[in-house]
């Protein structure tokens, strides 16, 4: 029985010691505290665009690396012709992928789509939520085949309130042909 205070106080110390990530430290030339680690005021988040991969970038997470080689097109790109199509009858290639480039603390973020096929109507797919670490970030869209335009918003930084928010738009308008 003694046993669980011990471990409450334990886990309560090592909660406060992660919590308290940006300590400041003095420095000996007289300057004044110096910060140990950027503040999460720092924290810059840039969709920086769209991607077309296969299968085993998309299913490799976040943390997938962008093949090189790969086109990038920026927010508010039209794509036409049959740049993207599937080349298979699997579609196992020609995946959107949003691209995010971050600097900053480790936070969490979100990816969210909003669908507006060419066919009509407009459907808000559930936030993609990932774990934002410096670097760039890969997410997939989902499996988006149909010509329309996609709404993307990239919210990240919690740690001060609501977060920040940015937002880009890819339109497909392409001619795929039929799958083998």
């Amino acid at each position: 029985m003694r046993l669980l205070p011990v471990l409450c106080v334990s886990c309560l110390a090592a909660f406060a010691a992660w919590s308290c990530g940006s300590s400041t430290v003095s420095s000996t030339d007289g300057a004044g505290p110096v910060s140990a680690s950027p503040s999460t005021g720092d924290a810059e988040g840039k969709l920086t665009g769209f991607a077309f991969v296969d299968s085993s970038v998309a299913a490799a997470g976040p943390q997938a690396k962008l093949p090189a080689g790969t086109k990038i097109y920026p927010p508010g790109s039209k794509i036409t012709g049959t740049e993207g199509c599937s080349t298979n009858r699997y579609h196992t290639d020609g995946q959107p992928i949003v691209i995010i480039d971050y600097t900053g603390r480790p936070t969490a973020g979100s990816v969210q789509v909003t669908r507006h096929p060419a066919s009509g109507g407009t459907f808000q797919d559930p936030p993609y939520y990932i774990d934002l670490n410096a670097g760039r970030t890969l997410q997939n869209m989902g499996p988006i085949f149909d010509n329309g335009t996609y709404d993307v918003l990239f919210s990240y930084n919690y740690n001060q309130g609501a977060g920040k928010k940015v937002s880009g738009t890819l339109v497909l308008a392409r001619s795929c042909p039929t799958a083998p």
